[in-house]
Formats: C-alpha cells, structure tokens, sequence
C-alpha cells in the first residue's frame, strides 16, 4: 500500500508469532511450513488478537459461500447478502445455512464499494467469524476482513490478512483454546475433493505443466492490458477447471486471486492469453509476482511460474451485476466548478492539524494528476450516508469495524450505452477515520508506533481517484505502511500514471451517462460564444499548479480528430480569468477545446465545446438533415442548452397529430449534438415536441422524404 516498506523490527502484534518473510519471499516463495505474520497494517488494518476475536465471536463455522445478492439495508446504504452452506460448527449453536450481511454491494447499476472491508465471491469457503447484523436481521463478519480465514483448495492451505496458515488444521488449531471441538454439520465435498487430489502420488498425477516465460514482465491491470503465458502442459483448452491466478495485491501476495471468466482471451497447450484483472473473481486486484496456472481436468494441480510480473498500476473496476460487464469509473463535474468538493465533518475541522494534513494530501494529487477537487465548507451532518455530499471525518461512537483505522466508500451509478455497453461513474465518496488511531498528523515526520496521517490521507485519495492496491513499496497504492513510516509521494510510474489513466482514459471524457466531464485542474470553466468579431472562448481557473499554457484548438463537425491551433496562451493569468478569439472561425457548426500543457509535455484536455458562427443558433433545438431520409443512419439534433446537465424527450406525431415514437436523451451544458435514430417514417410532415427536463419546451417541423 505505501513506499518504503520497512519489515525489520517493527510489530503490530500483540500475540506472538514467528516473524513476517520479507516482501520477495511473500510474492514469490512458496508458502513456509509454519505460521507466518506480517508487521504492517494493511491499508488502515491493524491485527486483531485471534483469542479476542474468537471471544468477541458469537458464532465461529467453516462453510462455504453459495449465493449473494445486494440490497438496500434499512439505513439505506447497500449490503450483500450472502447464503452461507455450515460444513462444522467451532461455536455457537449449529445451523446447515445461515445468511451473513458484508457492507457495500450492487443493485442495479447503483453499488457502494469500501476499502479495507470484507467482500466474498460464491464458491468460496473458510472459517467465519460471525455477529449479529447491526443494520439488519442476519449475521455479519466481526473485524470485516479479518473475520473470514479463506481456504485456498489448490494447495490445502489458508489466510487472513495478517497470517498465513500452510495447512488448514493449522487454521483450526488456532482457535482449539477458545472454541470447542469442531462438530460436523453437514459434508464438505469440494474440501473432500482437494484433499483427495492432493493425496495421489506424484507418479499417479497427470503430467506437470512448465511455464518457461512471462510476457511482458511490467503491465498494468483493470486497464485490458494482456498476459501471455508460454510453456507446455497447459492443455489444449481452458474447459472448465483450468484457471490463471495472480497474486492478490489486497492482502501482499499471501494468497493468489483468480482471473474471471471473461479475461480468457484464448488457450492452447503451450501458450494463455489471459487480461490483468484488478477486480478479479474474489474481488481482489492482480499484484506484483509469480502466477499459477492450473491445467482443466481432474487431479491436475496449479502450478507456480519461476517468472514474476510487475503491475505498475491498477485502475479500479466496477462490475454490472446484469450482464458481468466491468468498467473503470469516471469522475463527472457534480459541483459545477469542473469537478468534486469534499467537506470537513464538524469533529474533524476543528482538528487543525489533520484538516491541514488532509489537505496537503488533496494538493499531491490535484497538482500531479489533474483530477478537480476542492474543499468546501464544513457539513452540519456526521456519518457516512448516501447523501449528495462528499464527507471526510473521524468515527465518532466507534462506526468502524474492529481493526479498522479508516476506509473510503466510493458510490457508484451507472448506464448502458446504445451499444449495450456499460458506463459508471463516481457519484460520490466518504472518507472516515478512526479518531482512537495513534496518528501523526504532521507536518513533523511520525514515530513508531504512530501512523504517519498524511501518508494514510494521500493512500486513502488514491483509492478515491479510483486506483486499487498494488505489491509495490516504491508507490502510495502498496497495500501496506509500517507504524512509524512517512510516505507522502506519489510514484510518477505508478501513482501518477494510474491517476492519469482514469483521468485522461475516462473522466476527462464526455460520454458517460449524459453526465458533464470532469474538467481537467486548475480549470474550473469554460464557455465559447459567437459574436461580430469571431469566436470567443473564455475560460477560468483556481490555485493553478502544475500548469505551463493552454492550447485553444478547434475542429469541423464531425472531424475531431483533425484539430487546429488557434492560439496557445501562457499560465498565470491575472485572478485565473482568461480569454482567448478565433477572429475567423470555420462555417457552420465546429467544436472548440482547450488543452491544459504540463512542465513535463504532457496534456490534458478539457470536453470539446460545441459552437456556432450563428450565435442564434445556440438556443433551441434544431434538426439536420430536414428532410430527413430514411436510409440517413441517424437524425441529428442540435440543441442549446443553458448552464446545467439534463433530459431532453423528444416525442414524434404526424401530420394529424397521432403520436408516432419517443425518446429521452442526456445532454450536458451548453451547444449539444446529439444523434437519435427513429423508426422507419413515411414520407411526410411531422412535429417533434421537446421537452426540457430544466423547464424549455417547443416543437419543431420535420419533413420526411
């Protein structure tokens, strides 16, 4: 999770247990023959002791996962539920099912997801650690993620994210003084199964797969960058059983994460294709090392490559539960201002010290990412809540799970596109803090046993920009940070770079969900009007950093890919407020950006601004071609609209006022085009009746030929 992992002397624990392997040895040594802990948290996660949690539980089982489905919890924030099949009972009266509630979840195209928090895939088992459901009737995970030891069956042995146990009667063993001995409730036969294969000899086993090469060695995941995997043995199809797994870079490499069914993209005896997922089967991103690769067919086991990869970076990755599509959210400009505003919760403002951190951590990423933030007012209201509004606070009664010293919720929502295919983006995000953590908040540099508070801010804003965990300590997304460790710059080949491809790849983009673009910082407007003299594009900016000119460039209609200097203009205009003419703009329609230049040659460019010479133009809504034929792939439709994003509905009568096809359609500030394509029309005349969702309405003529 952060740079300059140190795993020397430094401990968390306060039971004992044999010392941590150093980072080679997690992501590529094959497990040791004893238990093994790690000295850092992971991602604000410090270890619980395993007696108190066993004493905290109220039920202990192993069981499987077989079933999970989100909902909306009474509270109104999205819980999964999940159907739980009870192999034995370790405590607690004994049931064959039980349903057990995890925090986050999708419905629709609406989820929550949150860091340093427990999520569970079907088909996956191990020993669970229950409570009863604060938000509802049911059970929950006491300590989330360190409430569930999951069982890995390829090779019989177990992990939690502080531990690893090279057999599962290792697991079982831990809690043998706490718990009484494990009554059977029902068969295991997927355990029964693993056991069994396990148990042939060497010679019985089918012949052993050799991977002999890794290409390329250094990618990225979540973005649909591919891994080819060369060698002998594979199989001549992937079938059923055969898998990919990666390292899972949630908890550092302790235990692998398989690929999902989708990222296969072909297999053969000697060669896998296979994506780099960063939201993998288990909801775990791929991380830094080895990977294992299990043949299809009965008795084949997985195994390990001598090769490692490097995942530099991983872009978060949001699954449609409908269709299992996964996209990388964009971020939208939600406050008008070309971006997101953050507000300080009461408790935590008067913390001068941690708001002055906090938003140090902010600055890193504006100013080396582009991504528009700001901070606005303080909020009246505590708690995380699906709210409209973007908190940042200190658990104030104890909200956070145990072991938990913070976490991030990202809200999503999202649409399909006419393609069909899926589109989220970043509705908002909340930030909480445990305010009983030993933080320093800095500026001065953090001692053990604190935790450096801006490091764990600028950890935590990377996981709001929408980047996952990574086994990588020279970056911020590395899954974990040592007390006593300050590490508060981003890697420009990770950090840096991943943020600018969720930028730049999606949220400074304007096709998502009708929503405006995100407006790369330290622009925080942009207008283009028609006048005697040409057109002018007018723009305005805030605490600029980072920043050396702004290209205004402009494109025929329909042409973007054909754009022309106008003029370039230098940074460190007076009070942000700039202006720019094309005092001979091209006919007709055209479409006008700007692009923001950085020191190291980079850009970023801002959504294209639809404009006409006709400045009468710009309002109302006009059709093209009129007439419209038949065999035209689409009606086009040119709408001006005022300062804020909505709906248009367009509804289609005839001659004699029969209604004949409608549509709605998203459309963002300002001079909007905007394709429809209507059903098969007879030739004639036809009234379009528009309706804005923001008050405008009108009727428009259209001739059919």
């Amino acid at each position: 999770m952060y740079p300059g992992m140190k795993f020397s002397a430094l401990s968390l624990l306060s039971f004992s247990l044999l010392p941590a392997l150093p980072l080679a040895a997690q992501t590529v040594a094959q497990p040791a023959a004893s238990l093994v802990a790690a000295p850092a948290t992971h991602c604000l996660l410090v270890p619980l002791d395993p007696a108190l949690r066993a004493a905290r539980a109220s039920r202990i089982v192993e069981a499987a996962v077989v079933s999970s489905q989100g909902e909306r919890a009474p509270n109104g924030r999205l819980y999964t539920r999940h159907r739980l099949r009870v192999f034995r009972q370790l405590k607690g009266p004994a049931d064959s099912v039980l349903t057990v509630f995890t925090e986050g979840g999708t419905l629709g195209l609406r989820r929550e997801q949150l860091t340093n928090t427990l999520q569970l895939a079907v088909g996956e088992q191990g020993l669970f650690f229950l409570e009863p459901a604060a938000a509802t009737t049911g059970w929950q995970v006491y300590g989330s993620q360190q409430g569930f030891i999951r069982y890995d069956l390829a090779d019989l042995s177990a992990a939690e994210p502080f531990r690893r146990y090279p057999t599962l009667d290792e697991a079982v063993e831990v809690l043998a003084t706490a718990t009484a001995a494990p009554r059977v409730v029902q068969a295991n036969p997927a355990l029964a199964a693993a056991r069994q294969q396990l148990s042939r000899p060497l010679a019985a086993r089918p012949q052993a797969v050799v991977i002999s090469g890794l290409s390329p060695s250094s990618l990225t995941a979540g973005t649909g960058a591919v891994l080819t995997i060369t060698g002998s043995g594979f199989g001549s199809r992937r079938g059923t059983g055969g898998s990919v797994e990666f390292r899972n870079a949630d908890d550092g490499g302790s235990t692998f994460t398989k690929a999902n069914d989708d990222d296969y993209l072909s297999w053969t005896d000697t060669q896998i294709q296979v994506r780099v997922p960063a939201l993998s089967a288990s909801g775990s991103p791929a991380g830094s090392g080895p990977v294992r690769v299990t043949p299809d067919g009965a008795g084949q086991p997985p195994v390990q490559s001598p090769q490692t990869v490097t995942v530099v970076f991983a872009a978060t990755n949001v699954r449609d539960t409908k269709t299992g599509q996964r996209a990388v959210p964009a971020h939208r400009d939600q406050n008008g201002t070309g971006g997101l505003t953050f507000r300080f919760e009461p408790g935590f403002a008067t913390n001068s010290a941690a708001a002055a951190a906090w938003g140090r951590a902010l600055n890193t990423w504006r100013c080396q990412t582009g991504i528009n933030w700001e901070l606005g007012p303080p909020r009246t209201k505590t708690g995380v809540a699906d709210d409209g509004e973007n908190s940042v606070g200190f658990d104030a009664g104890g909200a956070l799970p145990a072991g938990v010293l913070g976490r991030t919720t990202s809200y999503y929502e999202g649409c399909y596109r006419p393609d069909g295919t899926v589109a989220f983006f970043v509705h908002e995000i909340d930030t909480q803090f445990s305010e009983a953590a030993s933080f320093q908040f800095g500026p001065a540099a953090p001692v053990s046993p604190q935790l450096d508070f801006e490091s764990v801010a600028v950890h935590e804003l990377g996981h709001a920009q929408q980047l996952s965990h990574l086994i990588r300590p020279t970056a911020i997304m590395h899954y974990a940070i040592a007390r006593g460790q300050r590490s508060r710059e981003l890697s420009p080949l990770s950090d840096v770079a991943g943020g600018r491809y969720v930028l730049r790849a999606r949220s400074f983009r304007p096709d998502v969900c009708g929503l405006p673009a995100m407006l790369p910082a330290p622009l925080t407007s942009q207008q283009a009007t028609a006048g005697s003299a040409g057109i002018e594009v007018s723009w305005t900016t805030r605490d600029e950093c980072y920043l050396k000119s702004f290209l205004l460039e402009r494109a025929r209609l329909d042409s973007t890919a054909g754009w022309q200097l106008v003029t370039k203009v230098a940074a460190g205009a007076p009070a942000g407020q700039y202006r720019a003419l094309d005092p001979d703009p091209l006919p007709g329609l055209s479409y006008y950006r700007l692009r923001a230049e950085r020191p190291d040659g980079s850009f970023d460019a801002a959504r294209p601004l639809l404009v006409s010479r006709d400045a009468a133009a710009q309002t109302g809504l006009t059709v093209f071609p009129n007439p419209f034929s038949n065999t035209e792939p689409a009606l086009r439709l040119q709408y001006g609209a005022g300062t804020a994003a909505g709906s248009l509905t367009v509804l289609f009568y005839d001659a004699v006022g029969r209604y004949i096809y409608g549509r709605r359609l998203d459309y963002t500030p300002g001079l909007n085009l905007l394709n429809l394509t209507p059903p098969s029309l007879r030739a004639g005349l036809y009234l379009l009746r528009w309706t804005d969702s923001n008050g405008p309405q009108g009727t428009t003529r259209l001739a059919v030929e």
